[in-house]
This record gives C-alpha cells, structure tokens and sequence, in this order.
C-alpha cells in the first residue's frame, strides 16, 4: 500500500490495527502499539469527540461528526443487543453535547467515502478522501483506506512524509518493517475492550 493510510476497525469503531502511516495522520500522539492490547484500544468514536487533538485535526469536524454518529446508529439498528456498544453511546452521551444532540437526531447515514480537510500538526492543512471497506468475510470489521487526490501533488507529498517519519518512530508497532505494515492484531482480532 506504500504510504496509504490504512486501518481496521471494529464495528464499534475500536482501531484493532494500523499502519504507521494512519497511526501518524490521525493519531500521532497515541502509542503506536495501542491497538494491539485490547484494553487500550483506541476507539475513533470516542476519539473524535472527547480528545482534543482528533476535534482540532478535521477542518470541518461537524460533518465528521454527523458521519460517525450516523454510522454508529446504523451498527446500533442491526445489534440492538450490543451492551458494550450501548455503553459506549450512553458515555459519549454524558460527556458530550454535541455527541448527544446528534444521537437524538436519529438520523442513520453509511459513510463508505467522504472527504475531508484535516490540520495536521506537522503537515498544515490537506483534503484527504477516507474510504470504508467491509470484506465479505468478516462484516464486523471495516478497511479504512485514506487517500488523496491524484491532482493534490501536496497532500500526496504530506503523506509520503508522515509516513517516512513514523516509520522510524513506530518500529516497535507490528513486524516494524514497511510503513504499510498492517499491526499484528490484524491477524486474530480480539474482542473490544469494555466501556466505563
């Protein structure tokens, strides 16, 4: 996949892998190897609403936001009997306003591509295209391919760079050999940790 950004979620949106490339677009500032015990896992959800640096990386979080919550509402309808989904939704619920507002609207929207305007610390401002694969094989889990436009020489440029730089920085995540690199966990997918 050379620098393409590239992770799997869960169906309640825990990261159960990624390559140094996503983990440096969308989550620098977290252990590369987080995904891998599942425990810690970082989940997307609660990132985009509750950690400051995922609010401040989309551009047009708002948007985002709605796309995320439509799609957790969409998981929701198909496993009502999901408890520790349920339990994710009731605590971004009570620790965000705006998480809740948008639960209350109800509205149930698949998000299989968008793009989006991100700020990255170290890149400044790209468009990146984030697109959502679900194998056939195992529906309780989704690809998330993010790329950029073949016209956007600097984003591509932005890309290639992270994924230079976390390279080194995330030896330690997964085989540690290419940049896209999927993590370990990608082989046998653990279920998803418990939600307080």
């Amino acid at each position: 996949m050379g620098h393409t950004p590239a992770l799997v979620l869960g169906r309640r949106t825990d990261v159960l892998a990624w390559n140094a490339s996503a983990h440096a677009l969308l989550a620098g500032h977290l252990d590369p190897t987080a995904p891998d015990r599942p425990e810690e896992r970082p989940n997307l959800s609660r990132m985009l609403f509750l950690d400051p640096h995922t609010r401040d990386l989309y551009v047009d979080r708002e948007r985002k936001a709605r796309a995320v919550v439509g799609s957790l509402r969409q998981v929701a309808g198909r496993h009502p009997e999901d408890a520790l989904l349920a339990s994710l939704v009731g605590e971004l619920s009570m620790a965000s306003a705006e998480f809740a507002a948008l639960w209350g609207d109800h509205r149930v929207r698949p998000c299989e591509a968008d793009a989006y305007r991100l700020r990255h610390p170290l890149c400044g401002e790209l468009t990146v295209t984030q697109q959502i694969l679900v194998p056939a094989r195992s529906p309780e889990q989704s690809l998330v391919l993010v790329t950029t436009g073949a016209e956007d020489s600097g984003a591509q440029d932005a890309l290639a760079l992270l994924a230079t730089g976390s390279g080194r920085q995330s030896a330690g995540s997964g085989d540690g050999g290419e940049s896209g690199d999927m993590s370990p966990s990608t082989r046998a997918v653990p279920r998803s940790r418990s939600v307080s």
